[in-house]
């Protein structure tokens, strides 16, 4: 009988090994991050992974500037007590390389430990608008080689790429991700695997599942039904579950 339901998170990431490449799902800061497996693959003392993530910038030991708000007066967000953001792999020297759509190299009030890393020659950053990231990801959770879009055109960020043209528009072609693991958070999940989302786990988790060779999700139920009409991702792209150690924040 079909029940990818596992013990633990430390068992659900065993597998996982110094050099891999996992994508995270998630937004910016907490609101859907897998918290509860990123703190287990922290615990294995992993060495020159490559993270793809939204936002990989921000750790457990202080608060991330993530601009100016009110004057010259930096926003600095609270830290969440219990939360482990994919940062936190950085903070822990765990990162060689990143892919992500946002970066504090530019500012002058913070350096995360994540571009902190970049600063020293430690760590490799590659940036990427979000949408364009989500659609590497999508091909290769597709079997696609990559995909074409005009963002980036005539910018450092294509530079080098293959560039097409479509309708006069220069389209700069972005190469299919396809990670050894895919690491989400839903909210609910029968022992099968199919999920179902809500609140921030809904932005970038629908779209890593099923990218990585192998998926983890952490979940905060799992039920014995769900409704097909209601489910998100299906339970072929999905390999292990483990119930989260927390309730999704929300605020």
């Amino acid at each position: 009988m079909i029940n990818k339901v596992v013990e633990s998170a430390a068992e659900a990431v065993a597998d996982i090994e110094s050099g891999a490449m996992i994508a995270f799902g998630g937004f910016v800061g907490v609101p859907g991050v897998p918290s509860t497996l990123i703190k287990a693959i922290a615990e294995r003392n992993l060495r020159d992974l490559t993270i793809i993530a939204c936002e990989s910038g921000r750790g457990r030991a202080g608060a991330q500037s993530y601009g100016v708000r009110g004057g010259d007066q930096p926003y600095i967000p609270e830290p969440e007590d219990g939360v482990y953001p994919v940062g936190y792999l950085a903070e822990l020297g765990q990162v060689r390389k990143a892919i992500t759509t946002f970066s504090s190299l530019n500012s002058p009030n913070f350096d995360g430990p994540l571009e902190a890393g970049v600063r020293r020659g430690d760590v490799e950053i590659e940036l990427i608008g979000q949408g364009s990231l989500c659609e590497r990801l999508r091909c290769g959770r597709a079997g696609l080689g990559g995909v074409y879009t005009p963002v980036g055109a005539g910018t450092k960020i294509g530079a080098g790429k293959d560039i097409r043209h479509f309708d006069g528009v220069p389209h700069v072609l972005e190469t299919a991700l396809r990670p050894d693991f895919s690491i989400i958070s839903a909210y609910q999940a029968d022992r099968f695997g199919n999920l179902v989302y809500r609140h921030g786990a809904r932005t970038t988790n629908p779209v890593v599942a099923g990218s990585g060779n192998v998926t983890i999700v952490e979940v905060e139920e799992v039920v014995d039904y769900l409704d097909p009409q209601h489910i998100v991702t299906p339970s072929p792209y999905v390999d292990r579950i483990v119930l989260s150690d927390r309730r999704l924040m929300v605020r």
